[in-house]
């Protein structure tokens, strides 16, 4: 996990951080929400509100997909669970994140990679609506809100 200077500051998810930079590197180069982590109305066809467990960000299919950080890959194929083409990443320390409805994947299971390094590239493949990518944060096994870690 990167670490900035400054002092340390443990958060509610007890991985602890150093000064106010971010922990985790933006996905994609441009960054445009077309969701938000949080309660929503699912878009292909729900009616009662259901948690949305990550950040939709609206790009191109085929617009370069980056890692937030350094780590192993763990996942990189078919999610069958709506996810399609993803990829998951083990940055140590109880902290992954994942990337999903990827057009293509240019990473492998068991493949260390750095951080910033094109690891895919945005698709609409899974349960989705249009080209993005769905980036989540896991802290410990638990999807959390991706937001303060960029």
């Amino acid at each position: 996990m990167a670490k900035s200077g400054g002092k340390a500051k443990t958060l509610s998810t007890g991985i602890t951080r150093t000064g106010d930079k971010p922990t985790l590197a933006a996905p994609l180069e441009n960054l445009t929400v077309a969701s938000t982590f949080g309660y929503r109305v699912n878009p292909l066809g729900g009616y009662a509100p259901e948690l949305h467990t990550g950040i939709d960000y609206a790009g191109a299919c085929g617009t370069p997909v980056n890692a937030s950080d350094g780590g192993v890959v763990v996942d990189a194929g078919w999610h069958a669970y709506g996810g399609g083409q993803r990829i998951v990443i083990d940055h140590g320390d109880g902290l992954k994140s994942t990337y999903n409805h990827l057009s293509s994947i240019g990473v492998s299971t068991g493949q260390t990679i750095a951080r910033g390094a094109q690891i895919g590239a945005v698709g609409t493949t899974g349960n989705s609506t249009g080209c993005h990518l769905h980036f989540e944060v896991l802290v410990n096994d638990e999807k959390v809100d991706p937001l303060p870690w960029l």
